[in-house]
């Protein structure tokens, strides 16, 4: 008789923010070695212990989207106290819950940073008279150099920062909502809406408080805004690197493909920057190199879209991101596409160079996003009301759709739906969904007798081919 399987116990993730749903084998071994690199750093600054090698084993791809083993994470934090396990989840960018808000420290404290350890941060290395690097050696500094992320613990400290303003507002002030967003708006901007709302909230602090804890919070508003300063520097830097390593990948693919082992550059994009630096170093062969490329470019499959959920309500909770309330029409943002003046703009993967495009619009709903990320940064920047979505849209949430974005209480309203606004908008034009079931679309839209011609069919293109391209940083 042989004995019972032992029972498996389902893990835990935790999903991460900032990232595209659908990363090719270049990109998430990107992503694998910066996270590795800022595990590191984080343990190795708050003097904590890895002894079977967790850092190496927390993100893996589930359900389309990046996550973090929440138990090997909650392994590593262990020693740490709530406050500073919140900043280590904050500083990794793991999704933060939107719902009832845990209660912040009972007593905010202008000495709550903790700074990192004398010693913690390597010398530069010298740059002085060193030959031409091989494509293999280039390659594997900008490997390194990616993976030494000691600029993490300026988030870490961003997020204790973060965390005790809403301390101050929650127990001194009463404030449940974003105040201590508000606080943090405006850093990038001498002038303009974000300066204004920071200038606000600044004044019901001065007016409200006295005494010591007058003090007190205006110290830990100025440490926490020169935090976040430098956190929108170290993502700048981040960008920086990362696209010094794009560059040596495709300088080394490009090496590859002249050697025969690559049919072309662009195969880099099936490769993790690992693999890509052992073939040019020879410990990994032509074949078992041209075999991972066509075995990843056919079985590759684009991420699941984004799921929608029914919700009886009318209100979708969602995580503030800079504060600030807007009510308008929705319109879903396509790369390229500037966005209507005074709309408001769904965005699925917003880039740097992207931003210009949404110049006009009255608030910003993004699908993934934290309250440390870039976007978060430069929308606080600009005051513009932003939230996030956590990567689940309800079905309501459509083009047209007038809905109320609320980033002080994180939420999103639906106050009219998009069918429902077809005859009232004058001027609006709304690009038809032919997925929609029929009872969603109105029958007033267009008379049966103007209907045009159904189209002739389209050859159907494997999007295996053609769905996953790697997003180059403009240089």
């Amino acid at each position: 008789m042989t004995a019972p399987a032992p029972i498996r116990t389902p893990a835990r993730w935790l999903p991460l923010e900032d990232h595209p749903a659908a990363l090719s084998p270049l990109e998430l071994g990107i992503v694998r070695v910066v996270l590795e690199g800022r595990v590191r750093a984080l343990l190795h600054a708050l003097h904590l212990p890895d002894t079977d090698d967790l850092s190496t084993r927390l993100l893996a791809q589930q359900g389309g989207r990046l996550a973090l083993h929440a138990s090997h994470l909650d392994t590593l934090t262990a020693p740490l106290g709530a406050e500073q396990t919140l900043a280590v989840h904050a500083a990794l960018g793991v999704a933060a819950d939107p719902g009832t808000p845990a209660v912040p420290p009972a007593r905010p404290r202008p000495d709550f940073i903790q700074q990192a350890a004398p010693g913690t941060r390597s010398a530069p290395r010298p740059e002085a008279t060193r030959p031409a690097d091989s494509p293999a050696t280039a390659l594997a500094r900008a490997i390194l150099a990616h993976a030494d992320d000691l600029g993490i613990l300026t988030a870490y400290n961003a997020a204790l920062a973060t965390e005790a303003l809403r301390g101050v507002a929650w127990h001194w002030l009463d404030q449940r909502s974003a105040l201590h967003l508000e606080l943090l708006s405006g850093l990038d901007a001498g002038s303009g809406a974000g300066a204004d709302l920071a200038s606000a909230a600044m004044q019901q602090v001065q007016s409200t408080l006295s005494g010591s804890r007058r003090s007190a919070a205006r110290t830990l508003i100025d440490t926490a805004r020169t935090q976040h300063v430098a956190l929108a520097a170290h993502h700048a830097a981040q960008r920086q690197t990362r696209r010094a390593l794009i560059r040596a990948a495709v300088q080394g693919a490009s090496v590859l493909s002249r050697a025969g082992w690559l049919s072309r550059p662009a195969d880099a994009r099936w490769l993790t920057p690992t693999e890509l630096r052992d073939a040019l170093d020879g410990t990994l062969d032509p074949g078992t190199l041209r075999g991972l490329t066509q075995l990843r470019r056919f079985q590759h499959a684009p991420a699941p879209p984004t799921p929608t959920w029914t919700l009886v309500d009318r209100q979708y909770g969602a995580v503030p991101l800079s504060p600030g309330v807007r009510d308008g029409s929705l319109s879903v943002w396509v790369p390229g596409q500037p966005v209507p003046e005074g709309m408001i703009a769904l965005c699925e993967d917003v880039r740097p160079w992207h931003r210009p495009q949404l110049r006009g619009a009255a608030a910003v709903i993004l699908d993934r996003a934290g309250p440390l990320s870039s976007a978060a940064l430069y929308e606080r920047g600009l005051g513009r009301p932003a939230v996030s979505l956590r990567g689940r849209r309800p079905e309501w949430l459509l083009p047209g759709a007038y809905v109320r974005v609320n980033a002080h209480q994180g939420t999103v309203t639906l106050l009219r739906r998009a069918d429902e606004s077809l005859a009232e908008a004058p001027g609006l034009t709304v690009t038809p969904m032919t997925d929609l079931p029929a009872s969603r679309v109105p029958a007033t839209a267009r008379p049966a007798d103007e209907m045009p011609p159904p189209a002739p069919p389209v050859r159907a293109v494997p999007t295996e081919l053609t769905a996953i391209s790697l997003d180059f940083d403009p240089v």
